[in-house]
């Protein structure tokens, strides 16, 4: 479904991403880990088309960059991080403007646009918010807002960056298994997170980026037993449990003084 070539990015004369190449698949939950300034929402943004760069980011055979905006916006959604809803939207409008790349300007709600609304209702539980406006919502509740929207555009891709920050840990394990049914129901989600736990825990497959350049690709299981979070994270401050799928595995450490 995805196949990034030697992807770098340069930015004011500064190379962000240097050389990166992976493929993935439908159906794939995948976390993309790493500090502050690592690259991540650099990377993101590269893969939809909203930053220039150089080598190839392939759909299906077909470079993204090529494609229309509405050819890309029923590949690809992106829901950035801290994204903001200006206007004092309703929910159901709000959701009904996600419908965009499948309607002209003014036109109704068709059967399938209203069916792809109500799927992303149910998926993300939210039904129940519908009538609400935009601004009445807590963190948590918007967010699960803004990743419907990015269910009820139909696209094969989701990318979020940074869906868990600000939320507490029952908002993050919330977010996190809908995460992983949008994977389940066939579609290739990318999601950029500091949250290690959540990441090894409900993700199947894990990238990390340090200083710009992919150094692991693999299984949550394979990044405990291989040592890799001790570089990317700086051990002194991590301890480590042993890996178990729905048990939280990274600690903070503090010194008892």
């Amino acid at each position: 479904m995805l196949e990034i070539k030697n992807l770098s990015v340069a930015i004011s004369g500064k190379e962000i991403i240097h050389d990166i190449s992976f493929s993935a698949e439908k159906s794939e939950n995948i976390s993309l880990i790493g500090t502050n300034g690592a690259g991540k929402t650099t990377l993101l943004r590269a893969v939809s088309s909203l930053l220039k760069h150089s080598g190839s980011v392939l759909s299906n055979g077909v470079e993204v960059a090529s494609m229309s905006e509405r050819e890309r916006a029923k590949l690809i959604s992106f829901v950035p991080q801290g994204a903001e809803i200006t206007g004092d939207f309703d929910v159901s409008h709000f959701l009904e403007l996600s419908r965009y790349p499948y309607r002209k300007p003014w036109e109704k709600l068709s059967a399938d646009d209203k069916a792809a609304i109500d799927r992303a209702l149910e998926l993300t539980d939210t039904k129940k918010f519908l009538s609400r406006k935009i601004g009445t919502l807590s963190g948590g509740e918007r967010q699960r807002i803004l990743i419907a929207g990015a269910i009820a555009q139909e696209s094969g891709i989701l990318l979020l960056d940074e869906p868990l920050t600000y939320l507490d840990p029952v908002q993050r394990i919330g977010i996190s298994e809908i995460i992983r049914k949008i994977a389940a129901s066939g579609r290739l989600v990318i999601t950029v997170t500091h949250e290690i736990n959540e990441a090894l825990v409900f993700s199947d497959r894990i990238l990390a980026l340090k200083e710009g350049r992919l150094v692991f690709d693999s299984t949550p299981a394979e990044l405990v037993k291989s040592g890799n979070l001790k570089t990317l994270f700086n051990s002194e401050f991590l301890t480590f449990g042993a890996f178990e799928e729905g048990k939280s595995l990274v600690f903070p450490k503090f010194d008892q003084a």
